[in-house]
């Protein structure tokens, strides 16, 4: 584990400053301690507006844990499962049914009763889906069957074991939506004006493309015990506004334009630092380590020498060194350090430039007149497709771009750019898909399930792992299957895997921060001194 520094005291009410501490479980509260301070606007400028609030990213997860509660929380620290909507759940022997009692007197902001039956409903939009609506099913719902109500319990039925089934409640897609949402189409439910929840925050209003205004919910009083405030929000207003140039994120928080940016680039980390900013580097333990998939089914990655030789030709330490900062930690497995699953499979991904020019020699890739190896009238030309919820995939494939040029491999790298990434998540032409990704369905199911959006092929090694893995109920059993998981996506070269999930946000000196294991920030015990 690394040391942590804090940085200088600027003023007396600031007690901690989390800066940049990457090897621990999760960062302690960031900010000022000390008897909360009621009232006042947050402003939170986050990476891209949120035209679904059903998208799986950062941003639409960020909005709408504001707005959503879950039935179970599972916190960041100890990864204990907590009531939240639910004062009591079980499961049975096998993972194959899940009760859960829900809390009476629990309203959703247009005063509607929170009941089993609405729970129910909400389980079985998501389980199931609603094709007149045009709802697809939630992929993480695994083995979903059906719901039954009996007085305020709802009890869920799956068709399989899942024992990662409380991780995926407690994710953002299942946060719990009011009748009169659920009774909307897909289209309407996806614009956050439309959203009615039980959460300590209500929509208020919004310019289009550029902020939404949310209000606190006076009498909200159900939040999870683990939660640092039991009651209403400190805050009387939250403003979520959009600044899509990493670069003015942070010039928003140095000029008191914005009080928390998320999506700090490594460079500007400095700066904030020395300019008494808060500097937060939150771990995901939810979420896999920073990945590349590749499409084993696209020709040029097929062989797995080549995938191999990409994966040797990396060098990770370089990369967190030279391109990104303390914050960062190169990753050792698929998994983060800080996930309590996580095996060390350093030993085969370490950088080994000359064997990997002798896997691409072996695999018939020969060096060309321009430096690029050619096969058969081909170039060994690859493109990358990642998203701009991550501000440092693209400077760190600059980096790994001239590693691989010296290997004889092409980089187009396409990192930041939504159109291509948007098309690439369903198509296995673009043969290199970069990601980072809570996988409550478990890791066998991630990589081994054909269509994939990592590798878009079947891995039957991989599904047989993903039954072991949801079912096992013993902790130590659970661990070695998860291990093998890893070692198994290594081994087939599934996966570049490159530097640990954290989210780096810079916030002003005198915010009180606290965030999920998902990261998304927790405005409900957030204050301002």
């Amino acid at each position: 584990m690394r040391v942590c520094t804090r940085a200088a005291a600027l003023v007396a009410l600031v007690s901690l400053v989390v800066a940049g501490c990457a090897g621990h479980r999760h960062p302690p509260s960031s900010g000022p301690t000390g008897a909360p301070v009621r009232g006042g606007t947050l402003t939170y400028s986050d990476v891209s507006f949120v035209t679904d609030t059903m998208a799986a990213n950062y941003s639409a997860n960020n909005l709408m844990f504001q707005l959503l509660d879950r039935v179970v929380y599972v916190d960041p620290k100890t990864d204990a499962v907590h009531g939240w909507l639910a004062r009591q759940f079980t499961r049975n022997a096998d993972a194959t049914r899940y009760s859960f009692t829900i809390r009476d007197g629990v309203t959703f902001s247009d005063r509607t009763p929170v009941t089993a039956e609405v729970i129910k409903a909400n389980f079985d939009q998501l389980g199931k889906g609603d094709p007149a609506k045009k709802m697809p099913a939630f992929a993480d719902f695994v083995g979903y069957d059906r719901s039954e109500v009996d007085g305020n319990v709802v009890t869920v039925f799956l068709n399989r074991p899942n024992t990662n089934f409380y991780k995926v409640l407690s994710y953002s897609r299942s946060g719990i939506r009011s009748p009169v949402t659920l009774a909307l189409d897909y289209a309407h439910q996806a614009k956050v004006e439309n959203v009615v929840g039980s959460g300590p925050f209500v929509y208020q209003s919004q310019i289009p493309d550029q902020q939404v205004v949310l209000k606190k919910r006076p009498d909200y009083a159900w939040a999870p015990e683990s939660w640092p405030n039991h009651g209403a929000a400190y805050l009387d207003t939250v403003v979520f506004r959009v600044i899509t140039e990493p670069g003015l994120r942070a010039g928003a928080v140095q000029s008191h334009q914005v009080d928390v940016a998320r999506g700090i680039q490594p460079t500007d980390e400095p700066a904030l630092k020395q300019g008494g900013l808060q500097v937060i580097s939150v771990a995901a333990p939810a979420e896999t380590a920073n990945l590349v998939g590749m499409r084993i089914n696209n020709q040029v990655v097929a062989d797995v020498r080549v995938r191999r030789a990409l994966q040797l030709g990396i060098d990770r330490k370089a990369v967190v060194d030279t391109v990104l900062s303390d914050s960062y930690r190169a990753s050792d497995s698929v998994l983060g350090h800080d996930d309590p699953l996580f095996a060390n499979v350093s030993a085969d991904i370490g950088y080994q430039p000359q064997k990997a020019a002798q896997l691409l020699d072996e695999a018939g890739w020969k060096i060309g007149g321009d430096g690029i190896r050619e096969k058969d009238g081909h170039k060994l030309n690859l493109s990358l497709a990642a998203s701009n919820q991550s501000v440092v995939f693209r400077p760190a494939f600059e980096f790994i771009e001239s590693e691989w040029r010296e290997l004889g491999v092409a980089l187009q790298n396409r990192a930041g750019d939504m159109t291509f990434f948007n098309a690439s998540a369903t198509q296995p032409s673009t043969p290199l898909f970069g990601t980072r990704i809570q996988y409550n369905i478990g890791l066998g199911l991630l990589f081994g399930r054909p269509k994939s959006n990592l590798t878009f092929a079947k891995n039957d090694r991989l599904i047989a792992l993903a039954d072991e893995e949801l079912k096992e109920t013993d902790p130590v059993r659970l661990k070695d299957v998860v291990a093998r998981e890893q070692r198994t996506i290594i081994d087939d070269q599934l996966a570049l895997v490159l530097w640990d999930e954290v989210q780096v946000h810079a916030a002003a000196p005198n915010v009180h921060l606290d965030f999920t294991r998902y990261t998304e920030p927790l405005l409900q015990s957030a204050w301002k001194a």
